[in-house]
């Protein structure tokens, strides 16, 4: 029964913006000002892009090596480093299954889309969620930054970096779209995504809960 239920896009895609919703997305309106008033970040020097895994062989091209995830956040990391001048990719990911450093990967799919090398700092030994805060502190130190990720991962990313004394601005990305009409088809039939959806909830409230028990958040 919970499985069915679950797989009701209407009802998992609700649970998923729950975690969604705690942040919004940074537009461009918060980064130029609005009505001639100054801009709502300060001058950011640092974009730290959480890698989201890599998923494809090494004979693909690199755009088809990352995850969907990973594409994700680093499109908006790259809007992001074009919008603010002077800013510079913290790219950060260890070895992921496939022996190489996702941030390695990554770094090579935005040199493909126009950002130079000099203005992305790999961080490699970072292996999951609670370790990139411990990484990203030596290079930022006490500079602020902006961080991309997913938008369903923010709140447990934000609270790891609390812990650790960081509080950047968070960049959320790839939200879930609901239907325009809560009665469409899309919601009225069970769905493969609607599992999905609750099994990206679920992951992510387990990983705050694990995480506030090894005292992490």
């Amino acid at each position: 029964v919970l499985l069915i239920a679950c797989s009701f896009e209407g009802i998992s895609g609700r649970i998923l913006r729950t975690l969604e919703a705690q942040y919004p997305p940074i537009t461009l309106s918060k980064i130029t000002g609005q009505s001639g008033q100054s801009p709502a970040l300060p001058s950011i020097k640092w974009i730290v892009v959480l890698a989201g895994g890599v998923v494809g062989d090494q004979g693909m091209p690199y755009q088809l090596q990352i995850s969907h995830y990973s594409r994700e956040r680093l499109i908006e990391g790259i809007r992001l480093y074009r919008l603010l001048p002077g800013s510079k990719l913290i790219l950060t990911g260890g070895i992921g299954f496939d022996g190489s450093p996702e941030a390695t990967t990554l770094s090579r799919v935005a040199e493909e889309l126009g950002v130079a090398k000099n203005d992305m700092i790999l961080e490699v030994e970072a292996r999951d969620t609670k370790d990139h805060p411990l990484y990203v502190r030596a290079l930022v130190q006490d500079d602020p930054f902006i961080l991309v990720t997913s938008a369903f991962h923010m709140p447990r990313a934000m609270k790891l970096f609390a812990k650790q004394g960081l509080f950047p601005f968070p960049a959320p990305a790839g939200h879930w779209s609901p239907p325009e009409q809560f009665w469409s088809p899309k919601n009225i039939f069970p769905t493969a995504s609607g599992v999905r959806l609750a099994e990206l909830s679920y992951h992510e409230y387990g990983g705050l809960a694990w995480a506030w028990i090894q005292g992490q958040i």
